[in-house]
């Protein structure tokens, strides 16, 4: 027993006196200064627990979009429907019902900032639902109001109002209540974007603005496959799809048609989507379209979308003029071979890009100027590797921390979506949502709340 005691003592001494050697290094930060390893101004951390497939009742979501108050519509295909779920995970009813039971499969969804709830089936058509107008309800369809004609009042309709340029004299609409099948059939699910239909063919005039849309009567008898949505920004009247098939991202423009009051005193024009442009078009070149997959947009009206043709999988194109905005040989986001497959893409409020890459089992991260950042939604293990050595007479052990990130986390991804710094990634084969935040932003206790 006492010679195991000294032995005790004397291994206790040695390693007090190579703890008081051993500094712990730590990790420089991007500019080569010292710093801990939570100091990363990029950092993700996984939100627990995970949302399963089963508890949102969701069978094969295809897309997934966040709108401006944080709720989640995800396009469940084959279940003809669009879920919506709060930021705390509770599904959506009441009102949102009405998305439930749809015509169609819907494989893409998006909403503009009127709260109007776009989707496409990949089919030729736009859909919509006027998701604000049925949560407030429809008391009347206006039917004509006063406007100042250089100090006269004139009664005019909505759509000649706005053609005149007239001032509106408030409080004089004129609102018709007894035509309950339009307000029902407007309440509705709709078709909002045909290019068949007359205005598209032949074209009309925006009563906004007085321009003339031409039409385009040779792309209304093509086929045609919308696969991906995006809004424009909130003071815009525009959305944007992308066709696989013929390869184009088309810009549609909201052409006002019937004014209504709403039952809060608001009111609100409805749309029809009209053809404006083609804003990118087939090619292989830089802001060119091969193959498209996903569309994303930002708050500066920049537009964004994934291909999977020749050659760069990753494009935007600029506000101004739609031209590609990304360099090929400068910029990573467009280096070849960057991808295995840039299933979809998202660009939070700091203007942050995240391309979701199925094949590599990540979502890459991307600076506003395309800059790579690094991969999240993996999982993260800091590994500490020890060594020694002497200095002079003294035996130093130094520690070196490394972080080793594994792409083991996501299995056959389909969809990401970001909002207040929260990612959130349909995990289709293992069934559930992934969410993954910085670790500064992030209040988990309740994220419902109002205040």
């Amino acid at each position: 027993m006492k010679k195991t005691h000294t032995t005790y003592v004397i291994l206790f001494l040695l390693i007090a006196l190579l703890m008081s050697c051993s500094p712990i290094m730590d990790l420089p930060d991007s500019e080569g200064n010292p710093a801990g390893i939570n100091r990363d101004p990029n950092k993700f951390v996984q939100i627990s627990p995970d949302w399963t497939f089963d508890q949102l009742n969701l069978v094969t979501p295809m897309d997934v979009f966040a709108s401006k108050d944080g709720r989640l519509y995800i396009a469940d295909s084959s279940e003809n429907r669009i879920r919506v779920i709060r930021p705390s995970g509770e599904i959506e009813s009441g009102i949102y019902d009405t998305l439930d039971d749809l015509s169609v499969q819907p494989t893409a969804v998006c909403l503009d900032a009127r709260f109007n709830v776009y989707y496409v089936d990949e089919g030729n058509k736009i859909y919509a639902w006027p998701q604000f107008s049925a949560s407030v309800g429809i008391e009347g369809i206006v039917s004509s109001r006063y406007y100042n004609n250089n100090g006269s009042p004139v009664s005019l309709s909505p759509l000649e109002g706005l053609s005149s340029g007239f001032p509106v004299i408030p409080y004089t609409e004129i609102v018709d209540t007894t035509q309950t099948a339009i307000i029902d059939s407007m309440l509705a699910p709709h078709v909002f974007y045909d290019p068949q239909s007359l205005n598209n063919r032949e074209g009309v005039t925006d009563p906004i603005t007085g321009q003339t849309l031409s039409g385009n009567p040779v792309y209304a008898t093509i086929n045609k496959s919308f696969i991906a949505l995006a809004p424009a920004t909130d003071n815009d009247l525009f959305i944007y799809v992308a066709d696989a098939i013929n390869d184009q991202i088309l810009r549609i423009r909201l052409i006002p048609t019937i004014f209504v009051k709403l039952k809060n005193g608001q009111l609100v024009w409805h749309y029809e989507g009209v053809l404006d442009n083609f804003i990118a078009t087939a090619g292989t070149g830089a802001g060119t379209v091969s193959k498209p997959v996903s569309m994303a947009s930002d708050r500066g009206g920049n537009v964004y979308y994934t291909q999977t043709g020749d050659f760069f999988s990753v494009h935007k194109l600029s506000s101004s003029g739609y031209g590609s905005d990304f360099l090929v040989g400068v910029d990573d986001i467009m280096r070849l071979g960057e991808y295995g497959y840039a299933q979809d893409i998202a660009v939070a409020s700091d203007g942050n890009i995240f391309v979701l890459d199925t094949l590599d089992h990540d979502v890459k991260m991307y600076s506003p100027s395309g800059e790579f950042l690094k991969p999240v939604v993996v999982r993260e293990e800091w590994i500490l590797i020890s060594d020694s050595s002497f200095v002079g007479d003294s035996l130093v052990v130094q520690d070196t921390l490394v972080l080793q990130q594994y792409p083991d986390l996501l299995s056959q991804p389909l969809a990401i979506t970001v909002y207040n710094d929260v990612l959130y990634t349909l995990d289709n084969g293992n069934r559930r949502i992934l969410r993954f935040t910085k670790v500064d932003d992030v209040i988990i206790d309740d994220p419902d709340r109002e205040d």
